[in-house]
């Protein structure tokens, strides 16, 4: 079984980290659930979703890695997984706060200033990364090294290049060493491939249908893949299309994850001597 390995690991080699992960966690299950308010129409980023990221990772990583990894990176990719979405609901306040110390580029040439949900979807890796380090204290993390770890994995599962060793290189946090690259890579893979149908949970949304033309496709293609299965060397999307539109969906949607799925395996080869195991994306009606 490759269900709770990280955090079993981390209870019997860290009995503090563990307890620190587990009080943050209790935590963050009222938390996560903030992104509601600014996005009443978007596909799960609560705690539910956070789990089945850890989930991935769990089963990504498998029995024989996680040995291999120190507590420390136990710790580290856990807080990340619950962590990674916290940007999504991030106050008013705390988004006028945080935008000014980011760098939006060229993004505001053809993107309109006033539209914050907009704002904050697209860049909500960058707001979690400085939510987490304002409240690190809130989440008793231990140390600066360790924050910043955790920072890093949550800032890399979107967008970032996790092959720049002087933003993803190695965390010395005491006596451990924190592959921020490698974490950052399974738990992007991780990310990417929570698709199936509980990312509409009933208990998150009720009875409610979505209205807007955009939140209704992404329903429904979540609905069309039952569950996914990750296994020694491939993920499985196990789908049941609700018409031919769906079927051509869930073929461009396999490519995009293949296409992660390889950017990843790539971080791992090129920056740790950990690996993704998994080279394929299956689709099964």
């Amino acid at each position: 079984m490759e269900n709770y390995l990280l955090e079993r690991k981390l209870r019997d080699e860290s009995k503090d980290l563990h307890r620190r992960a587990a009080e943050s966690v209790f935590v963050l299950q009222t938390m996560l659930s903030k992104y509601l308010t600014r996005f009443p129409e978007f596909t799960d980023h609560s705690f539910l979703h956070s789990m089945n990221v850890l989930d991935y990772c769990n089963r990504l990583i498998g029995d024989d890695q996680i040995r291999k990894l120190y507590p420390e990176e136990c710790y580290v990719l856990i807080m990340a997984c619950y962590l990674h979405d916290i940007g999504m609901g991030i106050s008013d306040r705390e988004f006028t706060e945080f935008s000014k110390e980011l760098d939006f580029g060229d993004y505001f040439d053809n993107h309109n200033k006033e539209n914050d949900a907009a704002i904050v979807r697209d860049f909500h890796n960058e707001y979690s990364g400085l939510f987490i380090r304002k409240y690190s204290k809130l989440f008793d993390i231990p140390s600066a090294e360790m924050t910043r770890a955790i920072i890093q994995v949550s800032r890399g599962h979107r967008k970032t290049d996790l092959l720049d060793r002087s933003e993803f290189g190695d965390i010395q946090a005491g006596d451990a060493i924190i592959r921020t690259a490698y974490l950052s890579a399974v738990m992007r893979l991780a990310d990417e491939i929570d698709v199936a149908s509980d990312r509409n949970p009933i208990l998150l949304f009720g009875d409610k249908t979505p209205t807007e033309e955009v939140s209704i496709v992404e329903f429904g293609l979540h609905e069309s893949i039952l569950h996914v299965d990750v296994g020694e060397d491939a993920v499985t999307l196990h789908t049941r299309p609700k018409t031919l539109e769906y079927r051509l969906k869930i073929e461009k949607l396999a490519d995009k994850i293949t296409d992660t799925l390889n950017y990843c395996r790539t971080v791992a080869e090129q920056t740790s001597d950990l690996r993704i195991r998994q080279s394929r994306v299956i689709i099964q009606e």
